[in-house]
């Protein structure tokens, strides 16, 4: 699954009724995702979601899902296909969607031969316009703005709501790391800006491994330009904050900016054996105050 099919993946399970509701108009009074799907092929990507939907007067329908970063011809292909095995598994109507995450002139909503038409739902973000959407929209779907036209600009706006919102940790780390990860597509400077910033809530959600990978391989490139020094420190970061979350879930966010300022390889080789020995967060902070002031 692409970076970006996997930022949609955890958007979609954390509001998934606010994108039935807001992106494809749907009546939803409770939605569930399928897992697996009968004879399963590999023309079938996993950047599909199907759903069980419930509407308000308890009629169930199935709901076809797929996140497209760009256009692929035989994308209609494979969501018709999907909609007939879940048709046939669950005897239920289906609704099919596409929602394209950048803007792409091939893209349209149908497919036809000489015997078949199919038409479903293509939900062009980049012709949505982001200063309705930061006003109208739901908070779930706030990662999604920075894809809509005018997005870039509202996308700082868009990071402070999420951060100030009331909300649990995890659901804030998880929508910071997606919308970073979304806004890969329409900049390149913003999620860097957002990363420096947020890191220290960002570090708790699962999908913060896909940044790092990511600034690993850049660190690497860099590192190749640079005698592999921005790579190494990069590698070294990472891998300290690893093992202070394995070891302590939580890391104050002092420390994780204290860690990044550090451009000494040699330091952070022993504040990683010191956090693979410290009892406990605070003695790892004593030490770490200790050798770095």
């Amino acid at each position: 699954m692409h970076h970006y099919d996997i930022a949609a993946k955890v958007l979609i399970d954390t509001c998934r009724d606010q994108i039935l509701r807001e992106l494809l108009h749907l009546d939803v009074d409770e939605s569930t995702l399928i897992e697996g799907l009968p004879q399963e092929t590999v023309s079938v990507k996993r950047s599909d979601f199907p759903m069980l939907v419930t509407d308000s007067k308890g009629r169930q329908s199935i709901v076809i899902l797929e996140i497209q970063t760009q256009w692929n011809p035989h994308v209609p292909l494979h969501l018709l296909d999907y909609r007939i095995r879940h048709i046939l598994s669950k005897n239920l109507p289906a609704i099919s969607a596409i929602v394209l995450l950048k803007a792409d002139a091939r893209a349209i909503d149908h497919y036809e031969d000489s015997e078949v038409r199919f038409q479903y739902q293509l939900i062009r973000l980049s012709e949505m316009d982001a200063k309705e959407a930061i006003e109208q929209w739901p908070f779930g779907l706030l990662p999604f703005i920075p894809l809509l036209k005018h997005g870039p600009e509202l996308t700082p706006r868009v990071e402070q709501m999420i951060y100030d919102e009331p909300i649990s940790s995890l659901i804030k780390a998880d929508m910071l790391t997606s919308m970073t990860i979304l806004t890969g597509l329409v900049s390149d400077i913003l999620p860097q800006d957002i990363l420096s910033r947020r890191r220290d809530i960002m570090i708790e959600s699962a999908a913060y491994d896909i940044i790092k990978q990511d600034g690993l391989q850049q660190g690497i490139q860099q590192g190749i330009q640079q005698g592999l020094q921005e790579g190494k420190l990069f590698a070294s970061k990472e891998a300290l904050f690893d093992v202070l979350m394995e070891r302590f879930d939580r890391i104050p966010s002092s420390i994780i900016q204290a860690i990044d300022r550090i451009d000494n390889a040699f330091l952070l080789k022993t504040l990683l054996r010191i956090a693979l020995k410290a009892p406990s967060i605070e003695a790892f902070h004593k030490e770490f105050d200790r050798l770095v002031g």
